[in-house]
C-alpha cells in the first residue's frame, strides 16, 4: 500500500469538510461521499490509528460523549426484512464536527439478490452550528477501519517488543484482515498462523495476509 498518498487523499477529504465550516447565517447542503470515493480515498494508516488512540485517550479523561446505541428491529415479513438497524455516535470535546453513524446488518435476503447484507453511513455534523456538513457512504469500510485501527492500538501497547515476529489469528473474516491490515501499521511480523472454521475461508485470508502484507501464512486445523 501507499500510505503516503492515502494520508494525502485523507487530508484532501478532511480539508473540504472543513472547508464547509461557516460563520455566515447560510447553510449549505452536506456533501456526500460515495462508497467507491471513501475506499480509493481512505486506507489503514498511521493517522487513522493515531485518530482512534486520541480518541480513545479523550474517552478516558470524560470528555467524550457517546451515548447508548439504538436499535431497530426490522423483523421478517412477506414485504420486508430481516435486518437490524444500529444507530451510534459521538462528540469528542473541544472538536469542530461531530458524527453519527446509521449501519443496517443482517439483511442476509439480500445475498440471494447479488447484495451485500450490510450497508450504511456516517453524518458528519458542524458543532459550531449543527449542521450537517457532510454523509459518508461507507458501507461498514469506515468502521472496519477504525476496528482495525483499535487492534493495531493494542499491538502497539501490547505487543509493539520487535523481538515478536509471529502473530495468530483466531477467526478469519472481514475484522481479522482490518486488524492485520492496521496493525501492519505500526509492527511488522514476518510469518503469522491462523485459524477458522470455514476451510475456504482461512486459506483464502492466509492468501491476501500474505499477498498484502508479504509474510507467510500457515493455515492451522485447531485453535
Amino acid at each position: 500500500m501507499n500510505f503516503t498518498k492515502s494520508l494525502l487523499r485523507a487530508k484532501l477529504l478532511s480539508t473540504s469538510l472543513q472547508s464547509k465550516l461557516s460563520t455566515t447565517t447560510k447553510v449549505s447542503p452536506p456533501r456526500l461521499f460515495d462508497y467507491q470515493t471513501i475506499k480509493n480515498n481512505l486506507k489503514p494508516s498511521i493517522e487513522s490509528i493515531l485518530a482512534v488512540e486520541n480518541a480513545f485517550g479523550m474517552l478516558a479523561k470524560d470528555q467524550v460523549d457517546v451515548p447508548i446505541p439504538m436499535h431497530i428491529g426490522i423483523h421478517e415479513t412477506a414485504l420486508a426484512g430481516p435486518g437490524d438497524c444500529h444507530i451510534k455516535g459521538g462528540y469528542i470535546e473541544g472538536a469542530l464536527t461531530w458524527t453519527v453513524k446509521l449501519a443496517n446488518v443482517s439483511f442476509y435476503k439480500n445475498l440471494q439478490k447479488g447484495l451485500p447484507a450490510g450497508s450504511g453511513i456516517f453524518i458528519v455534523c458542524d458543532a459550531t452550528n449543527g449542521a450537517p456538513l457532510g454523509i459518508f457512504q461507507e458501507n461498514r469500510y469506515l468502521t472496519d477501519l477504525r476496528t482495525g485501527a483499535a487492534g493495531a492500538i493494542s499491538v502497539k501497547y501490547f505487543g509493539s517488543s520487535k523481538k515478536h515476529k509471529k502473530v495468530a489469528y483466531i477467526g478469519t473474516g472481514v475484522i481479522a484482515m482490518a486488524m492485520a491490515e492496521g496493525s501492519h501499521c505500526v509492527h511488522k511480523f514476518t510469518s503469522g498462523y491462523a485459524f477458522g472454521l470455514d476451510p475456504k475461508q482461512v486459506n483464502e485470508f492466509a492468501d491476501e495476509i500474505t499477498s498484502k502484507l508479504g509474510y507467510p501464512m500457515t493455515v492451522c486445523a485447531t485453535a
